[in-house]
């Protein structure tokens, strides 16, 4: 059953209940091991107020990034089913789907709705990666982001002089947002038992 949840000034999002989703108590585990607290709540959600009218310069920042590394660029392009040479323009649908996940990863990081519905486009848990419908990323590339996505992300956070610890607060909650969907992700990629 999909649940609507409406954010103050946001568009409506569907939060499904999904099977092969890990469940309420192992999110609740690994925000725990993670050391997510309330506070860290707050501090995405004015993570978010600060970079949502940024996405595109935010984004052309890590595609800069991206570029300088070959191998994250054919990555890219595989994942978008595109040529290498053009894996990096911006397009529209890119800073869509970019802009679309750095709302949910500030405001549902422990269910983010992309990757619930990158759970339902996917094969059984059993089955291989290779023969699900939806290409995934290579889970090095995933894991290997996770930083350089946060360090990115800190010239837009500093903007009008905020002082360095609201920058820092806010850029761990980013992390641990996005280490916790690493986390969930990796269930997409370990055979049954071993996540």
């Amino acid at each position: 059953m999909n649940t609507p949840v409406q954010i103050s000034g946001e568009e409506e999002v569907a939060r499904p209940a999904l099977a092969g989703f890990p469940d309420r108590a192992e999110v609740e585990l690994l925000l725990n091991i993670g050391l997510f607290s309330p506070d860290d709540e707050i501090a995405l959600r004015k993570g978010w107020r600060i970079l949502k009218e940024q996405t595109d310069d935010y984004l052309d920042m890590v595609l800069g990034m991206v570029a300088a590394h070959p191998a994250l660029v054919t990555a890219l392009a595989a994942l978008r089913g595109e040529e290498p040479a053009t894996a990096l323009d911006g397009a529209t649908t890119a800073r869509r789907r970019f802009r679309q996940w750095l709302f949910e990863t500030c405001y549902f990081p422990q269910e983010p709705p992309w990757l619930k519905q990158l759970y339902s486009e996917q094969s059984p848990p059993d089955s291989s990666a290779q023969s699900s419908p939806t290409l995934l990323p290579g889970f090095r590339h995933a894991v290997a982001l996770a930083y350089p996505l946060v360090a990115t992300a800190r010239p837009f956070l500093a903007a009008d002089g905020r002082s360095p610890q609201d920058i820092e607060r806010m850029q761990h909650a980013l992390l641990k947002a996005i280490l916790l969907q690493v986390a969930l992700l990796s269930k997409l990629y370990v055979r049954q038992g071993l996540w």
